[in-house]
């Protein structure tokens, strides 16, 4: 086997895109019943978790309280290729779940989203809408604290922008 197939198969691996057959050779299938395959991809998985936890928390607490973060992050690494750049990891995870069926983490992650690019010098205006009333929800996931109370199911935006003190506001749309 030639060493770019060889590559191809071990990142298939540890991205579990690529499944194992008989005629393989018997360095991949070592490496695919090994336990370091299972450590690495376990270390690769807290790796990222640490990433997101410093650069995407409302996000990522959001995904805990709803005991998804590692699902998540599995389809993630399964589905994207992530680049190796911290820097680049999160906006590309945001992004990601900024397109999820979940009103509640699409509207948090673009949110996010848009306050990392207006934070990083980013002139345009965000405008994400929300299914409920976002207040209460950014303010528990910013403070990792319990909801106080249900939020009231309504049309909101928040709109980001550098213009604005804070980067953000709050409306009630109709």
């Amino acid at each position: 086997m030639d060493l770019a197939t060889q590559q191809r198969k071990l990142l298939g691996l540890f991205r579990s895109t690529y499944k194992v057959t008989a005629n393989d050779d018997a360095y991949i299938r070592k490496v695919a019943r090994s336990r370091d395959l299972a450590e690495g991809k376990k270390n690769i998985a807290l790796w990222r978790v640490w990433v997101f936890e410093r650069t995407c928390a409302l996000t990522v607490n959001l995904l805990r309280r709803q005991n998804t973060l590692s699902q998540r992050l599995e389809e993630f690494i399964t589905i994207e290729n992530i680049s190796p750049f911290r820097e680049t990891q999160a906006p590309a995870f945001l992004e990601w779940l900024g397109r999820s069926d979940d009103d509640l983490v699409s509207s948090v992650a673009r949110f996010e989203l848009a306050l990392i690019k207006v934070r990083q010098g980013d002139r345009h205006t965000y405008t994400i809408p929300w299914k409920i009333e976002p207040t209460s929800i950014l303010h528990s996931l910013a403070k990792n604290t319990p909801l106080e109370s249900d939020p009231c199911a309504g049309n909101y935006e928040v709109v980001v922008s550098r213009k604005m003190p804070g980067h953000f506001r709050i409306y009630r749309s109709r």
